[in-house]
């Protein structure tokens, strides 16, 4: 049973253009390579990491969504360790509810109309005075 699955992985930053599409396709064949397929595939390229990983400062991250047996997960891991040019990567299940529960259209905001933005008043409360 395939399941919907993201990764997310960064490359080294001094990876030129030439090798970096080389490494692409090579992500493709590890994840085909284990009866999986890509679906989508985004580079966003050279962003500032928030820590050191490796001594890099920087790294060129790639998002991927994917369709992978479960059995293959460790396997793809595995092979994605030992790519020299990932510094960082991140496999995991794809929230499918989340893209079905999502509105289509963004409804108008309620507080814009005097009706709505017209808050109770809160109730007086009587004092009683001290005898």
């Amino acid at each position: 049973m395939t399941r919907s699955y993201e990764l997310t992985f960064i490359v080294k930053p001094d990876v030129d253009a030439a090798n970096f599409a080389v490494l692409l396709e090579k992500v493709k064949e590890i994840i085909t390579a284990e009866g999986g397929s890509i679906t989508r595939l985004d580079q966003w390229g050279m962003r500032r990491l928030m820590y050191p990983i490796r001594k890099y400062r920087e790294g060129q991250y790639v998002f991927a969504l994917a369709q992978l047996e479960a059995l293959s997960i460790g396997r793809i891991e595995n092979r994605l360790r030992l790519t020299e040019d990932i510094i960082r990567y991140l496999l995991i299940r794809a929230d499918e509810t989340a893209t079905a529960a999502a509105p289509t259209v963004m409804p108008q905001a309620e507080a814009a109309t005097p009706e709505a933005s017209s808050t109770a008043e809160p109730e007086s409360t009587s004092e009683t005075a001290a005898p």
